[in-house]
């Protein structure tokens, strides 16, 4: 996926943000948002994907304000937060279905787009978007799939849904490795996260995708160990919107299945979705 219209006005937003995340003073804040759009305007008509350049534009704020993960306190605080509603709502799940919901409804905890609040009350929120379900839902086709599953994570706080949902695919005989980030981006989940979280206690291995500080996913990035678990794969799950903006970039993948509360005009359009759809569509 490209560019949109959108896009620049929602990433320089994004990065005014992370730059407060640090606790940046106000003369440096400014001075971010100025390189960070002359960086932006000037990769804007490069023919690559939304991510690659969206993925620049943070690491030069980062750059700028002096912080490898301005986003940690508040990922120790959503996964704590996402604990608490997994409890929660616990009772209302009862099959491998109902975990792909969670799952998808996990993804609204996200940083990354402008206009987009994550709720105060999740539990309720949750309640809510379970009772609605999913707009396009793909699952059962999903499952057909899932033999051998590369699962790849997004942010902090839905990972909690993501490990439940490793879970019942694992109960169900898949085999499963999960992806995640290789350096901190945003409030994605890194190798750090997924140890505290023991994800490889719910699946056949944990990888991290190479790369450094990247924004989605990139095949010509992985390490071979990911890449060999990608051409093995009979099925990709793909969380979120910088993972489906940069997937949707290659070719020759194994069939994907992209998971995400569609939170944006710009991936709506591309998805065939609306803004706050919730979604788990095969491609």
């Amino acid at each position: 996926m490209r560019l949109a219209p959108e896009c620049r006005a929602c990433l320089l937003s994004r990065v005014v943000a992370e730059a407060g995340y640090a606790g940046a003073d106000e003369d440096t804040v400014d001075r971010v948002r100025e390189l960070c759009t002359q960086l932006y305007d000037s990769r804007a008509s490069e023919p690559i994907g939304a991510s690659v350049i969206a993925g620049a534009v943070h690491r030069r704020c980062y750059e700028m304000i002096g912080s490898a993960d301005p986003y940690s306190e508040l990922k120790v605080q959503d996964n704590a937060v996402a604990m608490r509603v997994a409890e929660a709502v616990a009772p209302m799940l009862s099959d491998v279905h109902d975990y792909f919901v969670a799952a998808v409804i996990g993804n609204a905890m996200d940083y990354g787009v402008a206009g987009h609040e994550i709720a105060k009350d999740f539990t309720k929120y949750f309640r809510e978007m379970f009772e609605r379900g999913l707009a396009q839902d793909d699952t059962e086709k999903i499952l057909a799939l899932a033999d051998r599953v590369v699962y790849c994570t997004d942010n902090c706080g839905e990972v909690i849904f993501d490990r439940m949902l490793c879970e019942a695919l694992k109960r169900r005989g898949s085999h499963v490795t999960i992806v995640v980030k290789d350096q901190p981006m945003l409030n994605d989940v890194t190798m750090k996260e997924a140890e505290d979280l023991r994800l490889s206690e719910v699946c056949d291995a944990a990888l991290h995708a190479g790369g450094g500080a990247q924004l989605g996913l990139h095949p010509d990035m992985y390490p071979p160990e990911v890449t060999d678990a990608m051409r093995n794969a009979t099925l990709i799950i793909s969380k979120g919107l910088a993972n489906y903006e940069s997937l949707t970039e290659y070719e020759g993948l194994p069939p994907v299945a992209y998971l995400m509360t569609v939170k944006c005009e710009p991936v709506a359009r591309h998805v065939g979705a609306k803004k706050g759809d919730l979604i788990a569509v095969l491609r």
